[in-house]
């Protein structure tokens, strides 16, 4: 008998061709909105998806595992449509990718980028020693898969590496690693600090103005993970005394609003959500081996911790 899977995504052609071939003996029903797989909820056993609306997951009766195709769940851990009757994981491939992001930003700032384009603009040849990110400090708030992926490449840079973690224990190529009640001693020590942090009740708004403004002058924020771990209101207020820059990348709105005042800042760059884009072939890759793992009957990687949030 084959197994049911049903995927649920807005690139489900790609993600169905990809995996009817991986995975030949199951039966697939490949959607992108609710009528096309209405009549296939009772029956699937397996729901590869992110979002899916509430309507259709309650017809989900014969629902063994949810996989996700995103890090983040937050909007579904407390999904009363999924018992924790049913196995729940994540995907954690995207850490190469957003740690290349945040790389790119720092080293656009760090060598100044923006003056070289100004000036060939203006056809002007000007040289000005750059900066080097060796010896610099990046501090990292959440040391999940992708902030081990930040901590490497930042070693491999030569930087000073601290990180943020739940329970603080050591983390491969962190030089230290802070819990996050001593948020306040990390802080001041960082030159470049990447949030990287899942959101779950405890990190809602988990840096307001008392957190940021003990930043040293000159940081750069990046934020990566989830827009609403940042006190917007305040990372605006503090924004506009030109004491930090700031990369961001995700909002406590999406898409940022048109009048937030962020958007015409000269210390801020925007990007829309794009630092873990989907890598369709890598997230296939990660579901068919624990697919293998599934029918096996053995333990599967990269379950979300229902309690934690992620």
């Amino acid at each position: 008998m084959k197994h049911k899977l049903l995927i649920y995504h807005t690139d489900t052609k790609l993600y169905g061709e990809i995996l009817s071939k991986r995975l030949p003996k199951l039966e697939i029903c490949s959607a992108s909105q609710p009528e096309e797989a209405i009549d296939f909820m009772e029956k699937a056993e397996i729901i590869f998806s992110w979002k899916i609306p509430d309507d259709l997951l309650k017809r989900a009766k014969n629902l063994v595992w949810f996989a996700s195709t995103a890090a983040g769940n937050e909007h579904l851990v407390n999904n009363p449509h999924l018992p924790a009757t049913v196995i729940f994981t994540k995907t954690t491939v995207y850490g190469e990718m957003m740690a290349e992001y945040v790389f790119a930003y720092l080293l656009y700032f760090l060598r100044d980028l923006p003056k070289y384009f100004r000036d060939q603009r203006e056809k002007i040849w000007k040289q000005v020693r750059p900066e080097r990110l060796r010896g610099k400090t990046i501090g990292i708030l959440g040391l999940g898969s992708v902030g081990k992926e930040i901590a490497k490449r930042g070693k491999a840079f030569g930087m000073k590496v601290v990180g943020l973690k739940r329970v603080p224990e050591p983390v491969k190529h962190v030089h230290q690693v802070f819990s996050p009640r001593d948020i306040e001693k990390m802080m001041p020590l960082v030159d470049y600090l990447i949030v990287v942090l899942p959101l779950t009740p405890k990190t809602f708004h988990f840096l307001g103005e008392r957190e940021l403004g003990l930043l040293q002058e000159g940081t750069t924020l990046v934020n990566i993970g989830r827009g609403k771990t940042i006190d917007e209101r305040a990372l605006t207020r503090v924004l506009k005394r030109g004491k930090i820059k700031a990369i961001l990348d995700v909002f406590e709105e999406e898409p940022l609003p048109p009048e937030s005042e962020l958007w015409e800042m000269e210390n801020v760059i925007i990007t829309p959500h794009v630092s873990g884009i989907n890598l369709p072939e890598d997230i296939c890759e990660e579901f068919v081996g624990n697919y293998e793992r599934w029918v096996k009957g053995e333990p599967l990687m990269n379950l979300v911790d229902r309690e934690k949030g992620y």
